[in-house]
């Protein structure tokens, strides 16, 4: 896994914002575990609430740059993590995760059955069958690249219908599945201009009516009920 900066997604249609707007609605003084926290976003912007943060990240200087931010984080692989690192939460997060593990129904399954009835998950992953991965595939290629839907440290593929089954096989209601536009800010400048921003709104209404053709990501709110 690369270890340069993890950049926060400032758009609003993006899944750090999406899943940010989740988190800031949890009760007062809820504990959340941050499976997989990069620079420490989630418990960054959310410095100034009662949340309580828990961290487990594999990359060494994401670890460090994230640790200020947490009460407790745990700078190892999730394999490798104590059970107390895993058990008791009022939320779990596994922001772009999964799709980095070579076993993700077994984690997922794991995690599930340490916490509490009334424990929410909020996960995203990214989606294969978007239409910039079709058209590639379609022309024969499937290369793989620094970052994005097929990042060359991806161990597994998702589509809408398969994150659906791993998240009901794992024990879980899911309450909403939303689909995030392609970030197009991050392809060009252009678009955080003006008109830019006009046309990454209409993709983000095109992603909201076709989401398994346009999503690039699919963020998903879960809870366990027993």
């Amino acid at each position: 896994m690369s270890t340069t900066i993890y950049q926060d997604k400032q758009s609003p249609w993006s899944s750090h914002s999406r899943i940010l707007s989740m988190i800031e609605a949890l009760p007062a003084s809820s504990k959340v575990l941050d499976v997989g926290t990069a620079s420490g976003m989630l418990a960054r912007r959310n410095r100034n609430t009662s949340l309580r943060f828990f961290g487990i990240e594999a990359v060494a200087d994401w670890a460090d740059a994230a640790s200020p931010y947490y009460e407790k984080l745990w700078a190892c692989p999730f394999d490798d993590a104590p059970l107390e690192a895993l058990s008791g939460y009022n939320a779990i997060v596994m922001g772009d995760v999964l799709e980095h593990m070579s076993a993700p129904d077994a984690a997922l399954k794991k995690l599930v059955e340490l916490q509490p009835a009334g424990c929410k998950f909020f996960i995203s992953v990214p989606n294969v069958a978007n239409i910039w991965a079709r058209l590639n595939l379609f022309m024969g290629r499937f290369d793989y690249t620094e970052r994005g839907i097929l990042d060359q440290t991806h161990l597994r593929f998702f589509t809408k219908k398969t994150i659906t089954s791993l998240v009901k096989k794992s024990g879980l209601e899911i309450i909403s599945i939303q689909a995030t536009p392609i970030p197009l800010e991050l392809v060009s400048s252009f678009f955080t201009s003006t008109l830019g921003r006009f046309f990454h709104a209409v993709l983000a209404g095109l992603t909201s009516i076709f989401p398994t053709l346009f999503g690039y990501q699919f963020i998903v709110e879960a809870i366990k009920h027993e």
